[in-house]
């Protein structure tokens, strides 16, 4: 689930903090990863959020915190979710219809008595977040979300992608997270919420 970058920096982490008890500072990762930005080192951090591997919390240096993950024990601790089809994280494409696909993924990567569905990811619009083409988005339907979730949008009742959630009076912006697309914007009628991102399944 995790590719081989954000797999190297996850288990740095782990060692600097089982050592010291403190996260590293960005100019440690950036050493450790043989990065020279820290804005590489910003976006693997990013996946590795996304993915549940670590939490961190905002405005807070040396705030990574390594989430432990319980092995599955058996198929109790799985759960059958429907793929739907493919998504958009590039330019939007042709609204998704059901099928009868399923994938069974850990429950603890969804919310309890809440209605997920996956879809799989065509393009690199969401690169930024460590979402990439092929990857298979975990969804949690919803109607509605907060400005800076990463959310299903049905734009005009026939196209959906996936892209990070602005709203403001006026209108509703579709926020890639890839210097090589552009913002969207929308009237509020145009844009219906069809869910948002719970977590990313990747196959090797």
């Amino acid at each position: 689930m995790l590719t081989k970058q954000q797999n190297k920096l996850f288990n740095f982490l782990k060692e600097k903090i089982k050592k010291t008890n403190v996260s590293p500072s960005f100019e440690e990762m950036k050493n450790a990863m043989g990065l020279k930005s820290k804005s590489g080192i910003q976006r693997l951090i990013d996946g590795l959020v996304e993915r549940g591997f670590i939490e961190k919390k905002d405005n807070k240096k040396r705030a990574i915190n390594i989430i432990e993950k319980k092995p599955l024990k058996n198929n109790r601790d799985l759960i059958n979710i429907p793929i739907l089809g493919s998504i958009a994280a590039g330019s939007p494409i042709e609204a998704i219809e059901n099928t009868d696909d399923v994938i069974q993924v850990p429950k603890n990567l969804v919310t309890e008595n809440k209605k997920n569905y996956i879809l799989k990811v065509a393009g690199d619009s969401m690169l930024n977040k460590g979402i990439v083409d092929g990857d298979k988005a975990i969804i949690e339907y919803c109607n509605d979300a907060n400005n800076g979730d990463i959310v299903v949008a049905l734009i005009n009742d026939n196209e959906v992608t996936l892209k990070k959630l602005k709203k403001d009076k006026n209108k509703i912006h579709l926020i890639p997270e890839n210097d090589n697309y552009q913002t969207q914007s929308f009237n509020p009628e145009e844009v219906k919420i069809q869910g948002k991102l719970k977590g990313i399944i990747r196959s090797y």
